[in-house]
């Protein structure tokens, strides 16, 4: 007798293959057609269609189904992550060159920080995140810049979430980072000490949309000695003309 999570993750699997099965050639499809096409009792379709139908994945007509506005949405953000990242790598690079620190470029998922981008990509610089790598909200910069601008309902989701510490410098405790999410908002950028890794600092900043809504973050990274207070002013000084010109990319 398989499990009850066998059982989940086998349907999980067929509302992915119902899902895949629309196509150009095939935008519109039945139960039927449907069960011939991927072997499935037409009862296991009709109960999954429903399923996806009340979570506005598929749309109903009739007796057929379409793909619906919910896969537009998701299929929306995908896109526009690629959008950010293939308009903002020039400017990534030549910021490179300017700070000559290691810059990333990271959206918000769940909970998390994604980094898009990571310059230079060179056999030093191998210790840091690889680029498609999450990363916690509360101990990066980028992470906490992004969690920042979320709406009160998420940010207090992730709160009620453990927090590992990596470091001894690692904020865990969800009063502290809530006062610390308060000040980024004010200040308009996120720092962190060793809350990572030992020995390594990080500023980010946020990167607007034409709406003044934050898409994403752009950060610095380098070692502690190469973070004094003036030379996070001069990083900060350069970030804000990036991110300024990486927003008026996106809205072109």
């Amino acid at each position: 007798m398989p499990t009850k999570q066998q059982e989940q993750l086998s349907s999980v699997h067929n509302a992915i293959r119902i899902l895949q099965a629309f196509s150009e050639d095939n935008p519109v499809m039945g139960i039927s057609e449907l069960s011939e096409r991927l072997g499935l009792a037409k009862s296991t379709i009709h109960r999954l269609l429903y399923t996806l139908n009340q979570a506005g994945l598929v749309d109903k007509d009739s007796h057929k189904y379409r793909l619906g506005i919910g896969m537009f949405v998701i299929g929306s953000v995908v896109y526009r992550s690629a959008e950010i990242r293939v308009k903002a790598f020039p400017l990534l690079v030549d910021l490179m060159m300017c700070v000559r620190r290691i810059v990333r470029l990271a959206i918000y998922n769940s909970g998390s920080a994604v980094y898009l981008c990571k310059l230079p990509e060179d056999k030093e610089t191998r210790m840091f995140s690889n680029i498609g790598k999450r990363v916690p909200c509360h101990s990066t910069s980028v992470g906490k810049l992004l969690l920042a601008f979320q709406e009160k309902d998420e940010i207090q989701r992730v709160l009620n979430r453990p927090m590992k510490a990596f470091t001894d410098m690692t904020i865990t405790d969800p009063g502290e980072l809530l006062e610390q999410l308060k000040h980024i908002r004010e200040v308009g950028y996120a720092v962190t000490t060793e809350e990572s890794t030992k020995g390594v600092c990080s500023l980010a900043i946020p990167v607007y949309d034409e709406f003044h809504r934050v898409i994403a973050a752009l950060s610095v990274t380098a070692s502690k000695s190469q973070f004094l207070p003036t030379q996070v002013q001069e990083y900060l000084r350069s970030m804000r003309m990036y991110s300024r010109l990486i927003t008026e990319q996106l809205s072109c």
